[in-house]
């Protein structure tokens, strides 16, 4: 008797669509097309859907609503949590490494939340209408941007950080400005090579910039036949995938590299969908892509080259296509998210698998500064979680010298005791972190 041996890693696809019922998320097997698990909530907003941590937890924003909702990702429910925040989510991004930010855009603002204590870092609105998408680099130092002005801005986090402990915070400025699009960005992403990699926007304009997020420069201006609305990357760069509103896919070489400048495309591309193709992903191995669609589908191809004769010097013209494997997704609205992730399959099985909680609840105080939320400190336990919370005022002491003299005796006392109050909450602090660390060297 034979018995098949289970891949241990498996590329799974984390699938949201608009008429999803009390299943908010679906999860597939790329290779096989098996549903792995569902995830019950309610319907996700396009561009919402993130992973928190590796293989931890996931959230997303709720359509038509002011709130973001979490998940385990070895649960079926949601996290009994209520994640609220300033308006209605248009897209969102965490950032890949610890410390976990949480960014979000409401209208043309971007809000920075800290996923530790749930403070906000700080807000950025740079953009003139609303923001369209997120994408964090791999080392998740930065994030970029794009919106419906048709710009793309890259922002760095230590600018958010900086101006967190500055008496007179400055304006934040984008880190760069990467270019500005003539009608809406539809597609943002960064290849593995983060900031010395490049960068890809897409438009409803026909075009594709290719940005090299060293310098900020643009390197290639893609021209299509069709407005865009999807794109992404191989691991490598080398290819770059364009989705169309004609429900066509064009696969772009980029090696050899063009000469920089304009690259223009005058093939139709792959049939893929009836309607516009939303969402572009590919796998870890480079050897699947996955597209979701307006039309409710989600469909895993493979990339496959033809020859289209010789040029002028008698080369063959390679031009690759998409050959159809399998459809694993259907018949549930439009595909607002997609997102491919490569695991272990008990991930999304183990009941038991213990998670480290990542996710705060969100300060709805988004005015005052995020130095006054409380402060969560995990210890190593034993046998149970040990947490210690600590919450610390911080005064703008700098503001005393406007003070009038009538009041400053006040002021005075008040300082004073706000000191003590800190004295007392670094003595506790102090006093919690020795035990403990005493107990993990006698216990080793």
């Amino acid at each position: 008797m034979h018995f098949k041996v289970m891949e241990p890693m498996i590329d799974g696809v984390f699938v949201t669509s608009l008429n999803s019922g009390t299943d908010c998320i679906q999860v597939y097997d790329v290779a096989t097309g098996a549903q792995l698990k569902s995830y019950r909530g309610h319907p996700a907003a396009p561009s919402t859907f993130s992973l928190v941590g590796t293989s931890s937890q996931l959230v997303c924003g709720q359509r038509n609503k002011s709130l973001l909702q979490a998940w385990n990702i070895n649960r079926h429910d949601t996290l009994p949590m209520r994640l609220v925040v300033p308006g209605k989510v248009n897209a969102l991004a965490v950032s890949p490494k610890p410390p976990y930010y949480c960014v979000v855009a409401i209208n043309e603002k971007i809000y920075v939340y800290k996923m530790s204590c749930g403070g906000v870092t700080g807000v950025g609105d740079r953009h003139y209408q609303s923001v369209t998408h997120l994408v964090f680099t791999p080392c998740g130092n930065y994030f970029a941007s794009g919106g419906t002005d048709g710009f793309v801005y890259v922002w760095s986090l230590a600018a958010f950080n900086d101006a967190l402990h500055k008496t007179h915070p400055p304006h934040i400025q984008p880190h760069y400005t990467l270019g500005q699009h003539s009608d809406k960005v539809t597609g943002l992403t960064i290849t593995s090579g983060g900031m010395r990699g490049t960068i890809a926007s897409c438009s409803l304009d026909h075009t594709a910039r290719i940005y090299d997020l060293a310098t900020g420069r643009q390197v290639y201006n893609i021209i299509t036949p069709s407005p865009l609305t999807a794109i992404t990357t191989n691991t490598l760069g080398s290819q770059v995938l364009l989705g169309s509103c004609n429900g066509r896919v064009n696969v772009v070489n980029l090696l050899p590299p063009p000469t920089p400048g304009d690259v223009l495309v005058s093939e139709e591309g792959s049939s893929c969908h009836e309607k516009a193709v939303t969402h572009i992903a590919v796998t870890a191995s480079g050897n699947r892509v996955l597209t979701g669609s307006d039309d409710g589908e989600v469909k895993v191809w493979t990339v496959t080259s033809t020859s289209l004769g010789t040029n002028t010097i008698n080369d063959t013209i390679i031009t690759p296509h998409l050959a159809i494997q399998r459809t694993i997704h259907t018949a549930r609205g439009t595909i607002t998210n997609m997102c491919v992730l490569r695991m272990e399959r008990e991930v999304v099985d183990d009941m038991d698998l213990d998670i480290r909680e990542i996710i705060r609840p969100l300060s709805q105080d988004h005015t005052s500064s995020p130095l006054n939320a409380s402060v969560t400190i995990h210890t190593k336990p034993r046998t149970s979680s040990s947490v210690l919370n600590i919450t610390s005022q911080y005064t703008n002491v700098g503001g005393l010298g406007k003070q009038n003299t009538k009041g400053a005796r006040n002021t005075n006392q008040d300082l004073l005791s706000q000191i003590c109050q800190l004295q007392n909450a670094n003595s506790q602090l102090y006093k919690f972190a020795i035990k403990h660390i005493l107990k993990d060297e006698l216990n080793d």
